[in-house]
């Protein structure tokens, strides 16, 4: 896992000079499907940047908590209302009093809980308004090999 957050985030790096971005692992191998789950982490960095302001950071960790592996995504961005947390993983589901300059379907995170479900893990988020949100996934330790 953490070789794969090493390559997002030297890809992230790259591209995005607008954020700075910070990766924190522990050195945990999983059974998982690497392009799946680089698409998880990849649509929670992409949101990350869409939703917090130039030049904030965004943290990427990877850490083995309660028996499973956690990746989490922390922004210092606008925030999320809490009647809306409930509802970002549904199908088409997007927030309504966020700007309108943002794009997109409704569909990455609900793409996100589908693969993290089919992988017997579990995906939900924490979000203050104002002072930003981590998304967070994991996957149970009887698909993990910890080295």
């Amino acid at each position: 896992m953490s070789l794969l957050l090493q390559e997002i985030d030297e890809e992230f790096n790259v591209v995005l000079n607008s954020h700075h971005i910070i990766t924190k692992t522990e050195e945990i191998f999983i059974n998982a499907d690497r392009e799946k789950i680089g698409q998880v982490i990849n649509n929670f960095i992409s949101n990350a940047v869409k939703y917090s302001p130039i030049g904030s950071t965004i943290e990427i960790s990877c850490t083995i908590s309660n028996g499973a592996a956690v990746v989490a995504v922390r922004d210092e961005g606008i925030g999320i209302m809490p009647d809306d947390q409930h509802h970002l993983f549904e199908r088409y589901y997007r927030v309504m009093n966020q700007p309108q300059t943002v794009s997109g379907f409704g569909i990455g995170l609900y793409l996100c809980a589908e693969i993290i479900k089919r992988h017997h893990g579990r995906i939900w988020l924490e979000s203050e308004m104002g002072k930003g949100s981590t998304f967070y996934f994991s996957l149970p330790i009887n698909q993990i090999k910890n080295t």
